[in-house]
């Protein structure tokens, strides 16, 4: 098995144990809006364009493109392709991504992000020219192209500065006390 390969499975073996599997995730049942400047939908064929300022929203999920195909099946949504400068999609605070294209799986839940893919999870952040992430299992696939590598970032669990704390470290908090003037003088 090739290095880079290596590297890539520990990667995601990396970021599959560090994101919780709790994250709000907008149920199938929730009402789909999708704005735009202009679409087209075929109900016959089952499929539609959107384009310009396209935002797609159900539940806490949205995503914003230039660019939008939805595909429904029986009436339902099962898959959307979007492109733009980025597409971007947000599920709370709790999920970001962007890339120049996406495309989102509802049935098998996933997202595959194509050119410059970034998607930022309770603050762990993945990057690669492509990413597929389940939004179940949260796990993360990456692949590099040319020079851009993939990235991974695990921030340290405390990220909040620490005030200077007193050479004695006073561990209740407490003003240090000043020294008292009946105090015996430093003798040599």
């Amino acid at each position: 098995m090739s290095l880079t390969r290596r590297l890539l499975r520990t990667c995601t073996i990396a970021l599959a144990v560090t994101l919780p599997v709790s994250a709000v995730a907008a149920p199938a049942q929730m009402p789909v809006s999708v704005t735009a400047d202009s679409g087209r939908f075929e109900q016959d064929a089952g499929s539609g364009l959107y384009r310009g300022n396209v935002e797609l929203i159900q539940g806490k999920r949205k995503l914003f493109a230039d660019e939008m195909r939805l595909f429904t099946r029986d009436g339902e949504l099962i898959r959307v392709e979007a492109s733009g400068t980025p597409v971007r999609m947000e599920e709370g605070e709790d999920l970001q991504a962007h890339a120049n294209n996406l495309v989102y799986d509802i049935r098998q839940r996933t997202l595959v992000l194509t050119g410059d893919a970034y998607i930022e999870h309770l603050g762990n952040t993945f990057e690669g020219a492509k990413v597929e992430y389940s939004l179940d299992s949260k796990r993360v696939d990456a692949s590099s192209e040319g020079d851009k590598r993939v990235r991974l970032v695990i921030p340290a669990e405390n990220q909040t500065p620490k005030e200077d704390t007193p050479a004695d470290n006073n561990a209740n908090d407490e003003a240090p006390v000043a020294p008292s003037s009946e105090a015996e003088p430093n003798t040599p």
